[in-house]
């Protein structure tokens, strides 16, 4: 299945469990993906309330949006993972500017969010 090209896609900027994350709802092609970044698709819940329900590397049914990561996600044995806290960051990004942030840089855009607004469809 194909999506849209990573590398021209704007995103939000996100943050799931103090990870922050490029976030989109499209379906994003994983071939245009740099190989040093980790793409991984959300599944909403079976009532399609616009909550994550579930992250995997893939998701078919009920797809609710895609995120780029820096560092990995930590999957279970069935390549699944639940988010306690989620919430965007109030910013947009483009790939291309994430990839020159560091991790450090990243993460003191946590500090200063007073608060973060769930990733609820509005």
């Amino acid at each position: 299945m194909r999506g849209l090209n990573a590398q021209t896609e704007g995103y939000e900027l996100a943050e799931i469990d103090g990870h922050v994350v490029l976030f989109t709802n499209m379906r994003i092609d994983h071939n245009t993906v740099p190989e040093d970044i980790f793409c991984y698709e959300i599944r909403d819940s079976d009532d399609l309330d616009g909550s994550i329900a579930e992250i995997k590397p893939f998701v078919m049914v009920n797809h609710w949006g895609t995120i780029l990561a820096k560092e990995p996600l930590p999957l279970n044995s069935l390549e699944s993972y639940y988010p306690n806290d989620w919430g965007y960051l109030g910013e947009s990004m483009h790939l291309e500017d994430f990839l020159k942030e560091t991790t450090e840089q990243l993460a003191a855009r946590l500090q200063a969010q007073p608060s973060s607004c769930n990733m609820n469809m509005q």
